[in-house]
Order: C-alpha cells, then structure tokens, then sequence
C-alpha cells in the first residue's frame, strides 16, 4: 500500500516534467528528420538519462515542501535546476566525446524549468488565502482565460506567418518560417492582418461559450444528454453557414482559397460542417473536465467552512464549561475564606488568559499545551488539598512539536470531574503524556464514582471526539471505557514539528 502511494505521488508530481521532456524528445526527432522508430527510442532514452536528475531535484522539493522547514526545497531545486546544467554546460566544453554525445540543450532545461515552476506555482495558488491578488492570479489559469490566451496567440502568429510569405494561402503545401522583424517593418500590415484572425477567433470563442454555457450547463445538466446532443446537432446545422458566411467576408480570403475549410465559397459544403463538429467534440470533454474539478472545489470549500464553523461552535462549549467548574472552585475556597483563594484566582487568571489568547489560535506548542495542563492540575490541588494522589508523567521535547490546543484538558477535566469531586474519599488520577518520534500518546485514569458516559452534563468526551475527527482525520485514536472501578482513556495523535 505505502509502495503504492509513493509511486502515485511521483507519478503526479512529475507529470509536467515529463510532459516537457517528451516534447522535447519530439522537437530533437523532427528536427533530425528521423524517420524509424529505433531513432526515436534512442533519442528518448538519451534525453531521459541525461534529464533523470531534474526529475529527482522537482520530486524530493515538492516532498520536502510539505514539511518544515521548506528552505531544504529550495535548494535541493537550485542544485537540480541551476547547478546540473551548468555542470552539464562545463563537461560539453572540456569534453568533445560527452559534447558530440549529448543532447541535452539550453532549450531541454528552459522546457524543464517551465514546467517545474508550473507545478510549484499551480500547488501555491491551492495552498495561498484567497486574496485579492491571489484570486486574480488563479483566474488566469482558467479555461476561459486559457482559451483566450491561447486563440490571441494563435492569431498574432497567422498574422506573422502571412506577414513573411503574403502568398501563404496560394502556395499549398508551403513551408514558411516567421520573421518577427517583418512584423514591425510592416506593422500595418501585420496590423490588417491580426484584425481578420482576431474575428475569426472571436467566432470560435462564440462557439465555446455556447458550447459551455448553453448546451452544457443549461441541456447537458438539466435535460440529460439526448437533449445535448440533439441540440449539438441543432446549432452545428445552423451555425456552419452563418459562420462560414462572415469568415467568408473577411478580405483575406481571395477568389481561389478562403479561410474556411471548404477552401471555397460554398458555405453548406460538407467540410465546413464537419469542422464545427470536431471543434465540438473535442471542446466538449475538456469543459466537462474543467466543470468537474470546479465543482468539487467548489464542494471542498463548502466542506471546509462547514468544518470551520463546526470547529468554532465546539470551541465555543470548552471556554463556558471549564470557566464554570473553575468559578465553583473559587466560589468553595471563598465561602471558607481560605488562603488559598488569591492564589487560586491568580492560576485562574492564567488558565483563562491562556483559554482566550492561545486556545484561539490553529496550534500552539506542545510546551505550551502542558503547562497550561500544569497550572490547570496546580488549581485542583488548592481545592481538593491532599484529597487526591497524582501520577504525573510530562513528555520531553515538547516545544519540537506542535497541536491544536485543548484537547488534553478534555480527559483531564473528565478525570477531576468524575473521578475526585463526586468523593470525599481519598483519589487518584494517572496522566501519563509521552512523545515517541512525533505520536503524541495521553493516558488518563481515575476511580469511577460517576460514569462520564451516563452523565447529562458531560460535554467533554463526546466533543472531544468529533474535534479529533475534524482536526486530525486519520491521525488520532481515542478510546475510554470502564475497566474494574477504573476509567481508562487513550488518546493518540501525530503531531507537526515546529
């Protein structure tokens, strides 16, 4: 299982650099006109060796950017990305034999790292806040957005490849290599030029939002997909000559050969329908793609408030209950106005100050959850005087780690609650708190005088759970029963290094 997950994560966190690789792999086969399958294998297996240390550099960062510190990412990256293809570099010029070998190129690492900071940027943008700036951000990396990107781009250089051969469209097939000094000593050609594609990427966005926003959300969702498709049918039938028409008006088009793909001026020939099926077709699986994952972020994010708010109300119930059982403290040391009472208020203060201030806050160290612990014990003690014996146990390395503060306070106010207020009887409380690696492991035991589980007013195991559920999904255990006239409690948790 655990083989399993690790090569699942090095598959998806490579992805984009594999993606980048096998383009270059091609770019090197076409541009050394290779024409059999061995040529292309030996291609790929010498770029995938020589790239192999870049795919290790971008798996172990986006590992060790999980945990802190993150400054370990960032140079194991650099040494990746930085220092191997300069490397690289320096053997090509004190090595002819590796030179004449070699076909790794400024070209491969500008494509690797392209890539690579995709990923990286792409997993920041889920990580960040929403904020005004990182909302905008993420909107460029939209479908629309990338569409929009995309079909500019595919404009600005049809503009410059008519720009360089005029005569582009006579002159089928015609290889043609765009000269970007043409476009600024012809700008106003490139200009007239840019206009007309424009319009036609204009027509083909029409056709996606229509695609996405009317046959998709509104037929697709709501009538089902024989609805869909008759109405794909429907607009292909009459949209081809409407579109044809107004890319023939376009004066790029001359008398022979048009933009469209019938190549003439038959607007209901039979290609130019077949164009707008395909640009259906493969349009339509990308926008389901896209309108998935929109929808379960969507759907994580109603999650995640839902949790939060959750969390807020159950926080909300241990400030009210631990203040009162404090208060009736106070109140019994004040009726017998005994000595203890100012110091009493005085830890009291403390506890609640640490309540307001650090139980607030996401973590806190576990240092500070055990003192805090400490003050709370050095309370009861006031009280109850030598009513109750202790077995105290505090783990060491505590400030290493952290935890959501207030959940070991839960089994300790159960333990005092039930276990010493009910008697009059001498009692004893077990807390033993220990830190192997980074698990966490509590034990709490105290005699049973009243059954916390058959108590109305007991809050506390019972929110406890649900917080360890939302707050450490797979990462704690907790188990309480009654064993002999002994309550046991366990609770496990896997902790964050500071």
């Amino acid at each position: 299982m655990f083989a399993k997950i690790i090569n699942r994560s090095l598959l998806y966190s490579n992805l984009p650099l594999l993606c980048a690789v096998l383009v270059e792999i091609h770019i090197r086969f076409f541009s050394l006109k290779g024409d059999s399958a061995s040529v292309f294998m030996l291609i790929a297996m010498q770029l995938m060796i020589e790239s192999l240390p870049l795919f290790i550099a971008h798996h172990l960062a986006a590992n060790f950017s999980n945990n802190a510190p993150r400054q370990r990412a960032v140079i194991i990256w650099l040494v990746g990305f930085l220092l191997y293809p300069l490397f690289i570099l320096v053997l090509n010029e004190q090595s002819p034999h590796f030179n004449n070998w070699s076909i790794f190129s400024s070209q491969s690492w500008l494509l690797a790292v392209l890539a690579s900071s995709a990923w990286f940027i792409n997993r920041a943008l889920k990580l960040f806040d929403k904020t005004r700036w990182m909302h905008v951000i993420s909107r460029l990396f939209s479908l629309n957005a990338v569409l929009t990107i995309l079909l500019v781009f595919w404009a600005v250089i049809m503009s410059g490849l008519f720009i360089s051969e005029p005569a582009l469209m006579d002159n089928q097939p015609h290889s043609v290599e765009l000269d970007i000094t043409n476009i600024f000593t012809n700008f106003s050609l490139f200009i007239n030029y840019l206009w007309q594609f424009l319009v036609v990427a204009v027509l083909i966005s029409g056709v996606y939002a229509l695609n996405r926003y009317g046959l998709i959300r509104q037929i697709l969702a709501k009538q089902g997909v024989l609805a869909f498709v008759s109405g794909t049918l429907v607009c292909i039938i009459i949209l081809t000559p409407i579109i044809a028409s107004l890319v023939l008006w376009l004066p790029l088009n001359n008398p022979n050969v048009t933009l469209f793909p019938s190549e003439n001026y038959q607007v209901f020939a039979p290609e130019n329908y077949q164009f707008l099926f395909w640009l259906l077709a493969i349009s339509t699986p990308l926008i389901l793609v896209f309108e998935r994952q929109q929808q379960a972020t969507a759907l994580a994010q109603i999650a995640q408030q839902q949790t939060h708010t959750e969390l807020k109300l159950l926080q909300q119930q241990i400030n009210p209950h631990f203040l009162f059982n404090t208060l009736n403290n106070l109140y019994a040391l004040t009726l017998t106005k005994s000595d203890d009472a100012p110091h009493l208020v005085m830890k009291l203060s403390n506890l609640l100050r640490y309540t307001v201030y650090e139980g607030q806050k996401e973590q806190v160290t576990l240092a500070q959850e055990v003192s805090y612990l400490q003050n709370y014990i050095g309370l009861q003690q006031i009280r109850s005087h030598d009513k109750c014996k202790l077995d105290l146990k505090w783990p060491e390395q505590s400030d290493k780690f952290t935890l959501t503060p207030l959940l070991i306070i839960m089994l300790l106010e159960n333990a005092f609650k039930y276990g010493v207020e009910p008697t009059i009887e001498q009692s004893y409380i077990r807390l033993h708190i220990q830190l192997s690696k980074n698990i966490l492991s509590v034990v709490c035991q105290n005699p049973i005088f009243t059954n916390p589980k058959n108590s109305a007013s007991g809050v506390g195991l019972e929110n406890l759970r649900r917080r360890l559920t939302l707050l450490y999904p797979g990462k704690h255990t907790l188990a309480s029963e009654a064993k002999g006239d002994m309550w046991h409690a366990k609770m496990t948790l896997e902790l964050r290094p500071c």
